[in-house]
C-alpha cells in the first residue's frame, strides 16, 4: 500500500503467479484509500476555510503526502522553521505579487521559487521539486484580497502546525549532519543541481511573466507545462514534450468529446473517476491526457466546453515552448561549461 503506482506495477510484472493477484488488490485498494483521503481532506479544508483556499486544500495535501516520506535533507529544527518561510513566501506571493509592475512580477516569482526549491529540493530525485513548485504556482495564481488575506494566512498557519507535526513524527530519529544555511552555502555554478533549481525558476517566472504579457486566462496552465518539461534534472526534453503536448491534445478532445456524450447529471463523474486512474499509472503521457479532465471540469464554468478545450491547448503549447527555450540555454551553457558537479 505504500508503495509507488510504478512500484507496484512492477512488483505484479516480476512476481509469481499467485503474488500478482496480492499486489493488484493492493494497486486497487492504494487507489482507492488515496482519492477517498483526497476527497475528505479537500472538502474538511474548504468546509473550515472556505472556497476562496481551495488552492491551498489542493497545495496543501500534495505536501503532505510528500513529507510523510521526504525530508527536506537537513536538521529537523532548521526543516520546521524554513517549512514556515516557504509558506511566508507563498502567502506574500498570493497576496502581493500579481499586483506588481512586469519587471518586479518576474523578479517576485522568479527569487520566491529558486528559494522553495534551494530550501525543498537539493535532492531532485526525490521529488519535492514538483510538490512545491506546483503548490506555489496554484496559491499564487488564486490570489486573495481584503478579508480573505486573513482566512488565507490562517489557512497556511494551520497546514505549518499540520506538516510540522507530520515533519517531525515521521523524520525525528533521522540524524541529519546538514543545517538549513548548508543549502545557500552548497549553491555554486558548478553545480547541476544549481543549473537545474536555476533553469525551473527562470522557465516557470517566464512562462508566468509571458501570462501576463499575452493577458492570458489560466495563467497557472502555463506555469505547469513548463514546471512539468523541466522537473527531471535529466532526460529526453524533446520527448517529454511531445509527451506532454501530444496529452494535453488527446486529454482535451477527450473531454470535449465525453462533455457531448455523457449526459449533464453524470459529468461530474468525469473528474473523480480520471482521477482514479491517475493513481493506477506513472506514464507520463497518460498523466498529461488524465490531468485535463480535472483542469477543463473547472474551466468549463468559466469559459465553455470548446473554448476552455482550446485555452487549456494553446497554453500548454506556450508553457512547453518556454521550457524548450530554457532547456536549450542551459545545454549551450553546459557546453561552455563542462566542468559540473
Amino acid at each position: 500500500m505504500q508503495l509507488s503506482p510504478g512500484a507496484l506495477r512492477t512488483k505484479i510484472k516480476m512476481s509469481p503467479q499467485g503474488q500478482k493477484q496480492s499486489y493488484l488488490q493492493a494497486l486497487f485498494l492504494r487507489d482507492f484509500a488515496l482519492l477517498g483521503f483526497a476527497i475528505f481532506y479537500i472538502s474538511l479544508f474548504n468546509g473550515l476555510f472556505g472556497s476562496a483556499n481551495s488552492s491551498v486544500a489542493v497545495g496543501s495535501f500534495c505536501m503532505l503526502l510528500g513529507i510523510r516520506f521526504i525530508n527536506y535533507g537537513y536538521q529537523l529544527s532548521d526543516s520546521i522553521v524554513s517549512l514556515g518561510a516557504v509558506l511566508a513566501v507563498i502567502l506574500m506571493g498570493s497576496i502581493w505579487w500579481h499586483n506588481l509592475p512586469l519587471p518586479f512580477f518576474f523578479l517576485a516569482h522568479f527569487l520566491s521559487i529558486l528559494f522553495i526549491l534551494i530550501t525543498t529540493a537539493s535532492q531532485p530525485e526525490f521529488g519535492n521539486g514538483g510538490i512545491y513548485t506546483f503548490s506555489y504556482i496554484f496559491i499564487t495564481g488564486n490570489p486573495v484580497a481584503g478579508p480573505q488575506i486573513t482566512w488565507r494566512a490562517v489557512s497556511l498557519i494551520t497546514v505549518w502546525l499540520l506538516l510540522s507535526i507530520i515533519l517531525w513524527r515521521n523524520h525525528h530519529q533521522k540524524s541529519q549532519p546538514y543545517r538549513w544555511h548548508h543549502m545557500f552555502t552548497n549553491f555554486n555554478w558548478h553545480s547541476q543541481t544549481t543549473h537545474w533549481q536555476l533553469r525551473l525558476a527562470l522557465g516557470v517566472s517566464t512562462a508566468l511573466l509571458l501570462s501576463q504579457l499575452l493577458h492570458l486566462n489560466r495563467a497557472v496552465w502555463l506555469g505547469y507545462a513548463c514546471m512539468s518539461v523541466l522537473l527531471p534534472q535529466q532526460t529526453n526534453y524533446v520527448n517529454r514534450m511531445g509527451l506532454r503536448l501530444s496529452g494535453v491534445v488527446v486529454g482535451s478532445i477527450l473531454f470535449i468529446s465525453c462533455m457531448a456524450i455523457v449526459p449533464a447529471s453524470f459529468t461530474f463523474l468525469l473528474a473523480p473517476i480520471t482521477g482514479f486512474g491517475l493513481g493506477l499509472t506513472d506514464n507520463y503521457f497518460y498523466h498529461s491526457v488524465l490531468n485535463c479532465f480535472g483542469a477543463l471540469s473547472i474551466a468549463v464554468t468559466l469559459f465553455g466546453i470548446l473554448p476552455a478545450g482550446e485555452l487549456r491547448i494553446w497554453d500548454n503549447l506556450l508553457g512547453i515552448l518556454v521550457a524548450g527555450i530554457f532547456v536549450l540555454l542551459f545545454k549551450l551553457f553546459h557546453h561552455n561549461s563542462p566542468h559540473l558537479s
